[in-house]
């Protein structure tokens, strides 16, 4: 595995957190690879407006940015985030905003195309912050049942004006996300151990290892999204 950048390599350093440590800069369920996907299907291009909504270090950002020429703003609550993602490739080309995703600085139909993947889901704030045409891109947690409950998500989404454009759903890489995490953690328990503390790393033991079981057995979904506003 290559060694992370050493702006990345800071943030594991003072966070003890084992989604920096093993999930990295693409921290959401898929990384780089549902990052594209998503990124293919945003339209996205020079003179639109992409917001990367708790952002971590901006990576869906800086990845849009270079690759459609749009303009990318990344937010997100931790300063220390923002200043991390300047630092790593691209982020000289985004907007780097610190503002929590339930109170966003940005007038009414001023984006093009909202982004979470893996984070809060504002659902009364992007409403009011989409651009008339905007697309809405998710990695989230999805109702995996039989009964109606994803028809129910997406409904929920249709009647607030959105159109779904595409879905893939991701339950299965989730749960190989979370197994393969609680396999490293267990793996290398002495250097997580050291670094977190005990307490704290069996805290974060005990979490993956919770995903894992909700995710094998069916009790909990992932998937992506990409709506559009009607």
């Amino acid at each position: 595995m290559p060694a992370p950048h050493p702006a990345l390599q800071r943030l594991a350093d003072a966070y003890a957190a084992w989604w920096i440590d093993l999930l990295g800069e693409h921290n959401h369920v898929g990384g780089l690879e549902t990052t594209r996907w998503l990124l293919q299907r945003a339209g996205l291009a020079p003179g639109k407006v992409m917001l990367d909504a708790g952002a971590f270090v901006g990576a869906a950002a800086r990845l849009a940015a270079a690759e459609t020429g749009c303009r990318a703003i990344a937010a997100d609550l931790n300063p220390e985030f923002l200043a991390a993602g300047r630092e790593l490739p691209g982020g000289r080309a985004v907007q780097w905003v610190a503002a929590d995703s339930r109170r966003l600085p940005f007038r009414d139909a001023a984006i093009d195309s909202i982004w979470a993947l893996d984070t809060e889901v504002a659902y009364h704030e992007f409403n009011r912050i989409a651009a008339p045409g905007a697309t809405l891109c998710l990695c989230c947690e999805a109702p995996s049942d039989a009964r109606g409950g994803l028809d129910a998500f997406i409904d929920d989404w249709e009647q607030a004006g959105w159109l779904l454009a595409a879905h893939r759903p991701l339950s299965a890489e989730a749960a190989h996300t979370w197994r393969t995490a609680e396999a490293e953690l267990v793996r290398r328990r002495p250097y997580f151990e050291e670094r977190y503390g005990t307490r704290t790393y069996l805290r974060q033991l005990d979490l993956v290892a919770y995903l894992v079981q909700a995710y094998e057995r069916g009790e909990q979904g992932h998937a992506l999204f990409v709506f559009r506003r009607a």
